[in-house]
């Protein structure tokens, strides 16, 4: 079978959230995905930023390949903005807040609150405000490496946060040459070593922490 994961499978793990309190419910999607598909995910990577199609949120990616990924996206303060058409398809579950899609030729918004499945297929594009805040998990399934352009473009020249840019392919680097190695083992110890570097570069570019009181002038280490 060429795809790891199975879209009912990841919307079944996501609706064990339902009801925790954040950030725990990420944890529990997290262990009901490793029950279903053990020494796959890689929980240790940080959360990012990932500013695309006009829209802001933060992002935690347990898996990536060059054609699926899993991840945890959301936003506290809401954000709005454009899908992005893709040669991708995106299955979305909300474990938390609301958000609201439309498309070409739609006159109401669709509403998806906590437990509601949201599906966008390659060629699709919609229309998406995330209200007051929503948290979601995410699979896709295509030819990411396509659609990558389309995450960089506002952070390079829009906010033009590199750092951020530079977050993104290094940890999509590492996560993709980890689910290289599964499928080629002979080319594990490569795969290994290219991985470790883009761990490293993904550590090194994390912002400073967020002070707990209003300095008297700019950290020296910053």
């Amino acid at each position: 079978m060429r795809y790891v994961f199975d879209p009912d499978t990841v919307h079944r793990c996501a609706l064990r959230c339902l009801g925790q309190a954040k950030p725990e419910m990420f944890d529990v999607f997290a262990d009901a995905m490793d029950e279903r598909y053990p020494d796959t995910l890689d929980r240790s990577q940080p959360w990012i930023y990932s500013v695309a199609g006009g829209a802001m949120i933060q992002m935690k990616l347990y898996y990536a390949s060059l054609d699926e990924y899993i991840m945890i996206w959301g936003t506290p303060i809401g954000s709005e903005g454009h899908s992005g058409r893709h040669r991708v398809g995106f299955w979305d579950t909300v474990i938390d807040g609301e958000t609201w899609y439309y498309a070409e030729g739609e006159f109401e918004k669709r509403i998806y609150r906590p437990g509601d499945r949201i599906y966008v297929g390659p060629g699709q594009a919609c229309g998406m405000n995330f209200t007051d805040g929503v948290w979601a998990v995410e699979y896709a399934r295509g030819p990411l490496p396509l659609s990558v352009p389309f995450g960089l473009a506002d952070e390079l020249l829009s906010c033009l946060d590199m750092k951020t840019a530079a977050q993104t392919l290094t940890l999509y680097t590492d996560l993709m040459t980890q689910a290289l190695g599964r499928r080629l083992p002979a080319a594990r110890p490569l795969t290994s070593a290219i991985g470790s570097l883009a761990r490293t570069l993904t550590d090194r570019l994390q912002s400073p922490p967020t002070l707990a009181e209003i300095p008297k002038d700019n950290p020296v280490d910053w």
